[in-house]
């Protein structure tokens, strides 16, 4: 645990409101209160839920949740790659689930914050 500790430490210089929360399952999920959002979608600001799977950081994390949901597209069409009805293992529904996928990954390079650009990097354009 002692990774996760260093990088969520990492992870709050930037967004001094993250939580963790372990789950019984042994992952560990990741929540980023006031994540601010391009334009092009129906909120400005939401919650970036993520997942670190059961042996993060050789295991990647991948997909994420944004809340409050239904999040949509300013015209009000979903999201490509989304679903309302995914819940977060282990959990209810909580937003809108984006099916996004990391290319490559490197545990001795890559880390929590490297995951959040994958998401704001997926997020804009709103598409």
């Amino acid at each position: 645990m002692e990774i996760i500790d260093k990088q969520f430490a990492a992870l709050q210089q930037h967004f001094p409101l993250a939580r963790r929360t372990p789950m019984s399952n042994g992952a560990v999920l990741v929540e980023i209160p006031e994540f601010d959002l391009p334009e092009g979608w129906s909120i400005a600001k939401g919650t970036v839920i993520f997942l670190l799977p059961p042996g993060y950081p050789s295991a990647q994390p991948d997909c994420f949740w944004l809340e409050p949901g239904p999040v949509r597209l300013v015209d009000g069409g979903a999201p490509t790659a989304s679903n309302d009805a995914n819940p977060v293992p282990g959990g209810e529904p909580r937003g809108t689930w984006f099916s996004w996928h990391l290319q490559s990954w490197n545990p001795n390079r890559d880390n929590m914050l490297t995951y959040v650009n994958v998401i704001a990097q997926r997020l804009n354009p709103a598409r």
